[in-house]
């Protein structure tokens, strides 16, 4: 990418502790379930969107919750190291609280959050400016909401409990999260929460077809292959940077949607080869 085609984001989410741990069998009720490893890195669908956006070259600035212990202050050190923007992020006193991600041997996933976590609030003192922002939250602060009105493109995630307005021109979901919704009443529910500059709901399947929807004509897109992966986590927040990074370079929202497909299956195969390769080595 050159620096002309090089845009500053606002990506407005959670940066968890994510706690894994790779069982050996699916739950199921009243089991004794082993797990074979487990590890602690960071995540989120903060974290994971604007990692995905500054891969791909954007300038990216988080605006988030950090706590101020020691897991805290060192996830705020490697996210300026890796070249984020942190300014936005508030350090508020207190201890991190781990999420615990239960993955299957199918890449199933069940994660805990605290409900303290998940009621984490956002704060901006007064409105940013910035070329595009990415929204993954409930409840946004009145200084974040006239930072949104004032952007030229913003992109939410489809807010699964109770959540206030906020102004977007995509929203962005899953149809696992909804399941059951027929499409015009997840669009009803959309244009409530994003107000009259919504023009697209992106509803993302897994590795099935993804589904574009303005309202009165729906778009499939197909991937153009499918992986079979153990680890799934961050794929759908994956694929919202790409999606964005796709209309910032003047794509219209199909055909971003099928590269931004694409490339999440790309991610995602590469990275379970490397969690492959790792576990190998540790084996040997």
């Amino acid at each position: 990418m050159s620096m002309t085609d090089r845009r500053r984001v606002i990506v407005v989410g959670h940066i968890n502790h994510d706690r894994i741990w790779r069982l050996t069998e699916p739950l199921r009720a009243g089991g004794r379930i082993a797990w074979s490893s487990r590890e602690t890195r960071l995540g989120g669908g903060g974290y994971f969107t604007a990692r995905r956006l500054l891969e791909l070259g954007h300038d990216v600035a988080l605006l988030s919750n950090l706590m101020t212990d020691t897991h805290g202050r060192e996830a705020l050190t490697a996210l300026q190291a890796a070249g984020f923007d942190t300014t936005l992020i508030t350090q508020r006193e207190g201890e991190t609280d781990f999420a615990d991600i239960l993955l299957d041997p199918t890449g199933e996933r069940t994660i805990l959050s605290s409900e303290r976590r998940l009621s984490r609030s956002f704060h901006l003192d007064q409105p940013v400016e910035a070329d595009a922002f990415y929204v993954n939250a409930p409840k946004l602060p009145e200084a974040i909401l006239a930072s949104l009105r004032q952007s030229p493109l913003v992109l939410s995630q489809f807010p699964l409990r109770e959540a206030e307005p906020r102004p977007a021109d995509v929203m962005i979901g899953s149809k696992a999260d909804l399941a059951g919704m027929a499409l015009d009443d997840i669009w009803s529910r959309a244009s409530t929460l994003a107000g009259p500059r919504l023009r697209h709901l992106v509803m993302t399947d897994g590795p099935a077809a993804i589904t574009v929807f303005d309202g009165s004509v729906e778009h499939s897109v197909s991937l153009d292959r499918i992986v079979t992966v153990r680890d799934t986590i961050g794929a759908g927040d994956t694929f919202s940077g790409s999606l964005l990074h796709g209309l910032l370079q003047g794509r219209d929202v199909v055909e971003a949607a099928k590269i931004a497909g694409d490339e999440t299956t790309a991610w995602l195969a590469q990275r379970e080869a490397e969690t492959q390769a790792a576990t190998e080595k540790s084996i040997s």
